[in-house]
């Protein structure tokens, strides 16, 4: 990171200079305002952006005391009642603190123009479904793959598997890291066939399209339909590919300067990554991994919604040519 840091220094980084369609950047101030209705959505969608970051860090102070209480001796119920009450406290008192905090916002602000602050919320749930699958693509794979012909057994590939208890043989650990290289073949795949997409389509029809895909996808592994599920889990990858990239220039199209700002609120969001993995760990501890792809297919929902409604949101019909070189 030193190096990195060195390199950025005395590097001769040009300035980027985007188009202010939203006129941010005329004497500090917008000349055209955003639309009462647009501001009141985008102040709800702060508010839930505010206090989805106060639950990380009430979340990840929870874990730490429950770490203490543990070890001093406490009893899990009892540590467990204390943190739920206190957890609960903490989030309803957030809940009062910040609402005054998303109504001082004017439509002098970014965040009063929905395509930017929306896009935010879509890339914290887009990267929380991505962490998600990630996370427990190894446990799925050992979990719930259908019963494997002894034929595949053999060979090469005899590593991959593995006999449980029941004397059924099942993909290994090993197996399992092996193919989640396959996944980011796929993601590799979508990634460059989704460059050539989005130079000839609509990059939020293309994001709209594959959030629902996704969707889809997550709905048919939910549904453990066998093989067929396990395809599916491979599709998200690359149907995922393209999402990062795509929600971070359609949440900066038009901000001018601001753009720079903007742009470090999106990247920020990433911290969905943070919480909703969790959700999905404890949904698959109650029932099993395929139910736990429920988590990741209401986050692709938020996406999806996202990508068909960016027009309506930021009043302009398409941008097209979205470049995906970088990002998640």
């Amino acid at each position: 990171m030193i190096v990195i840091a060195l390199i950025f220094y005395f590097a001769n980084v040009p300035d980027i200079k985007a188009e202010d369609d939203y006129r941010l950047d005329e004497n500090g101030a917008e000349t055209v305002a955003a639309p009462l209705a647009d501001r009141e959505f985008s102040r709800g969608l702060v508010y839930l952006l505010l206090w989805l970051n106060s639950a990380v860090l009430i979340f990840s102070c929870g874990m730490i005391l429950w770490v203490i209480l543990s070890t001093v001796g406490v009893k899990q119920g009892t540590t467990n009642q204390i943190l739920g009450i206190g957890g609960a406290v903490m989030l309803a008192a957030a809940a009062a603190v910040l609402a005054p905090v998303a109504k001082k916002i004017s439509h002098h602000s970014i965040w009063s123009h929905p395509h930017f602050s929306s896009a935010t919320l879509a890339q914290f749930f887009y990267v929380a479904a991505q962490a998600g699958i990630f996370s427990f693509f190894i446990n799925y794979m050992t979990a719930e793959l259908p019963a494997i012909p002894a034929s595949w057994t053999g060979g090469f590939l005899q590593s991959w598997f593995e006999a449980g208890k029941n004397g059924v043989m099942h993909l290994s650990d090993q197996g399992a890291s092996n193919l989640a290289s396959l996944g980011f073949f796929c993601f590799l795949v979508g990634r460059f066939s989704g460059a050539g997409i989005l130079r000839k389509y609509s990059a939020h029809k293309v994001l709209g399209l594959y959030g629902a895909m996704n969707v889809a996808a997550c709905l048919l592994v939910f549904l453990k339909l066998g093989w067929f599920s396990v395809i599916c889990v491979f599709a998200s990858y690359f149907f995922m590919s393209i999402m990062f990239p795509t929600i971070f220039a359609l949440g900066i199209f038009g901000l001018g300067a601001r753009a720079k700002k903007a742009s470090a609120f999106i990247v920020m969001a990433i911290m969905g990554g943070a919480i909703l993995p969790k959700l999905m760990g404890a949904v698959a501890d109650k029932w099993d991994m395929s139910r736990g792809f429920i988590v990741p297919m209401v986050c692709f929902t938020v996406v999806a919604f996202y990508g068909f409604n960016w027009s309506n949101f930021s009043k302009a019909d398409s941008m097209d040519g979205v470049k995906i070189g970088a990002g998640h």
